[in-house]
């Protein structure tokens, strides 16, 4: 039981209206939009722009329902958010530049003013899509390992290689391996990376955590172990750390011990190597330049490492980076103090295990891939994480 908008008992199974319904689509689709979808390559920034329209329509119709209200605890969130808003997208660093991408923290900002039921509808539309996406994935990849020639075109990618679009699911170059006797590549989906792939289904497991039981789980978690992402797994590994001890559910280490002692057995040397064990020591450095280390030392010690030096000092320079690094270059370490004020708020008197969950995927996400944090899809997560982390499959729709 919640209460809605106007103070009143809402049941969490009480029917949303055909525009709630759509605005919880509009906001799921938004989600996998802001990860620049590769299948929608040459059309992403026009999907973009109607489905934005479509937002702020719908949530003007709310408002004129009288249907939007930010609740009290949501306030601080409001604020922050807000406040990181205008930090990001407000052109006063020496390399800063507007960018419409900041649009996602103002939409998330917005997002506070909804209904919970609403938005824990719109992750539930946004996992059955990232579903839809698993089983696509899965089909083509067993049909290119049965040799089956499929239609596809090839889509050049900015930062060397290509990508081969299916148009249902998309192949990364350089991401081929062969597992006993079957040529296979790593899933990523319809985006770029296997690692943005893998961040996405990841999220799911740790909102509903009694989504292992289902077909739906399942499939999201085999998913997830076919990026290959060393991100991923870490990500996998405090999901099931948490389960097993704070969850008290012990099974599931009788399950996964075995399944990594027959990976370790059974899966080819070249495999685990290429993939895992040539990563754990350097996986940051192992991501970028000693150019970038050089001018990242130098930025350090001579630049502006409290407001950083603008969201295109390393395009201008030549330089890519994922990691937290980037992060400090760009927006300083008053952009990081804003994003852990940002998490404290919203993970303030929650349960222990949504906190742990919350603050590792953070965690992980910043050190790794830190451009991923202003994304919508990883905002909203985090708002829904807090909210509705459950274990009854008849509250978030499972079954």
């Amino acid at each position: 039981m919640m209460k809605d908008y106007k103070g009143n008992i809402r049941p969490y199974n009480q029917q949303l209206d055909l525009g709630e319904k759509i605005l919880a689509f509009v906001i799921a689709f938004l989600a996998i939009l802001s990860c620049s979808p590769v299948i929608f390559y040459g059309f992403n920034s026009t999907l973009i722009l109607l489905f934005i329209g479509g937002y702020f329509l719908f949530f003007v119709k709310q408002v004129f329902k009288e249907r939007v209200s930010l609740r009290k605890n949501d306030l601080n969130i409001f604020l922050i958010s807000f406040t990181l808003f205008l930090y990001i997208a407000i052109p006063f660093r020496e390399y800063d530049r507007f960018s419409p991408s900041v649009i996602w923290l103002f939409i998330f900002s917005m997002t506070l003013f909804l209904n919970k039921i609403l938005l824990n509808k719109a992750f539930y539309y946004f996992s059955n899509l990232i579903l839809i996406v698993c089983i696509f994935s899965l089909f083509v990849l067993v049909l290119n390992a049965l040799g089956v020639s499929l239609p596809n075109i090839v889509i050049p990618r900015e930062s060397g290689g290509h990508f081969t679009s299916y148009f249902i699911s998309v192949r990364l170059s350089w991401q081929d391996y062969s597992l006993w006797g079957l040529n296979l590549y790593r899933l990523n989906g319809i985006f770029a990376e296997p690692g943005h792939f893998g961040l996405l289904l990841c999220m799911i497991l740790f909102v509903y955590k009694a989504i292992i039981k289902t077909i739906k789980g399942k499939i999201i978690l085999l998913t997830s172990l076919l990026t290959l992402s060393f991100g991923s797994f870490v990500l996998l590994f405090g999901f099931f750390i948490i389960n097993i001890i704070l969850e008290k559910k012990i099974y599931l280490a009788f399950i996964i011990v075995p399944i990594v002692v027959l990976a370790l057995l059974y899966v080819p040397q070249e495999v685990l190597e290429r993939f895992f064990f040539d990563k754990q020591t350097d996986l940051l450095d192992e991501r970028t330049s000693v150019y970038f280390i050089d001018f990242y030392n130098q930025h350090y010690n001579q630049g502006d490492i409290v407001f950083g030096n603008g969201r295109d000092i390393l395009y201008n320079n030549d330089l890519q980076n994922s990691d937290y690094r980037g992060f400090v270059i760009r927006y300083g370490y008053t952009g990081i103090f804003l994003y852990l004020i940002l998490m404290f708020s919203i993970y303030w008197k929650k349960a222990f295990t949504v906190q742990f969950l919350g603050f590792f995927y953070f965690i992980v996400v910043f050190l790794h891939r830190s451009w991923f944090v202003d994304y919508f899809a990883f905002l909203f997560f985090l708002l829904v994480l807090a909210t509705n982390f459950n274990s009854e499959t008849k509250v978030v729709g499972l079954k």
